[in-house]
């Protein structure tokens, strides 16, 4: 029986100095329960600078999701409301409000590489 892929997707946010806990507040409140009806797993959370945030700098908050396979990766990008209407104008309108409180933000994803188990 083949192993089904696991897709993780690496979201890095680069937080304006100061506004670090206002842009995990937004993310943890609006972004992840959308995420988790979407079929997305949160696997992780990191930030650096580590453990606190310094108002003088700024503060890469890391979150770390994964999705089965690549049925999994389609459902979370093409994502429906429970109406059936497209989802995709919500998370560009979360994108564009936090905006003002975030330097720039790179999500990746990424599988195992061919030939590994």
């Amino acid at each position: 029986m083949a192993k089904k892929m696991r897709i993780l997707i690496l979201d890095e946010i680069e937080a304006k100095p100061g506004m670090a806990a206002q842009v995990r507040d937004a993310y943890r409140s609006d972004y992840i329960p959308a995420a988790k009806a979407r079929g997305m797993k949160l696997e992780a959370q990191w930030q650096s600078p580590p453990a606190m945030d310094i108002a003088e700098l700024p503060t890469t908050l890391f979150y770390l999701w994964s999705v089965k396979g690549e049925a999994g990766w389609w459902k979370q990008r093409l994502s429906r409301k429970a109406d059936g209407s497209d989802e995709r104008e919500d998370k560009l309108a979360f994108w564009q409000g936090l905006a003002p409180l975030i330097e720039g933000r790179k999500r990746r994803m990424l599988t195992d590489q061919p030939g590994e188990d």
